[in-house]
């Protein structure tokens, strides 16, 4: 209770006001709530983030279509470079080529516009615009996650151990060329995307960088039987985003990819898988 005096009469007068145990009493509960709202709050937030994801993948699904459309059915080269010096231009970059413009410090690779010093520099768009899919994609920031930009490995300069390749967040399937590992012929004729078992098996992914880090972004792609390769875990602890040939997006296990990771043990020709589904040998060629 708060005494006031009344001038008037000299006397003491009764006003209603909090006491200090109220007012803690009050901090307590707002504490409370706060600490039941917040994980709310989070999961939300995360949900909300998956859906971006998984918009991105629906939209690079389309330029994929309108790709093949343009170009007789066949994919687009997936990046299969190990990030330079050589290679074709492929889904997401054109390797930088050996002379550019004053300011290009770091030549023959893939274009990063993050690091201080190469010709890219705070130009993201047009580092994106070398790729094949680019004239299909009005926004560029469809190729990143969220989560993703916000990890160790993206924050990281490529000198000091982070990726060398930051323009997306999602890699390609190297099935597209079916894993070559002829060295005398790395980068083979693409695949029809009519030639795939299936227009469900998947071809782009956010991919798990919890093992191997900057390795998993060295380049634009990614062969998923080799070891410590999975899904990525940024929305989920159960598993990660990826996109089908036919365009479709979805929400796949940890689970289903180690199961869809090993030849032999698919509904697909020979045992293919809905990642394992090149119709070569293995080593790149039919």
């Amino acid at each position: 209770m708060i005494f006031n005096i009344n001038f008037k009469t000299g006397r003491r007068m009764k006003t209603a006001g909090f006491t200090l145990i109220e007012l803690l009493v009050v901090i307590a509960i707002i504490a409370i709530l706060a600490a039941l709202l917040l994980p709310a709050l989070a999961k939300a937030k995360a949900k909300a983030q998956g859906i971006n994801c998984i918009s991105n993948l629906k939209q690079m699904g389309i330029a994929n279509r309108m790709y093949c459309d343009e170009n007789n059915d066949y994919l687009a080269q997936p990046n299969w470079d190990a990030g330079g010096p050589a290679g074709p231009a492929g889904w997401l970059y054109a390797l930088e080529a050996a002379a550019l413009p004053a300011g290009d410090t770091d030549p023959g690779k893939v274009p990063d516009p993050y690091d201080p010093g190469p010709y890219w520099h705070n130009n993201q768009a047009g580092a994106i615009q070398t790729g094949l899919w680019a004239k299909y994609l009005v926004n560029y920031r469809v190729y990143l996650c969220p989560v993703d930009i916000q990890s160790k490995w993206f924050v990281l300069p490529r000198a000091e151990g982070g990726r060398n390749n930051k323009l997306s967040s999602y890699v390609q399937n190297g099935a597209v060329i079916g894993f070559p590992k002829n060295q005398t012929d790395p980068f083979p004729k693409t695949m029809k995307i009519t030639a795939v078992w299936s227009p469900l098996c998947y071809l782009n992914w956010e991919p798990d960088d919890s093992a191997n880090g900057a390795s998993e972004f060295n380049d634009g792609s990614n062969d998923p039987s080799s070891a410590g390769e999975g899904i990525g875990l940024l929305h989920s602890t159960h598993g990660g985003n990826a996109m089908g040939l036919d365009g479709h997006a979805e929400f796949v296990t940890t689970v289903l990819y180690n199961q869809y990771d090993k030849i032999g043990s698919g509904p697909g020709p020979g045992g293919r898988t809905f990642l394992l589904w090149d119709a070569t040998d293995g080593s790149g060629h039919p």
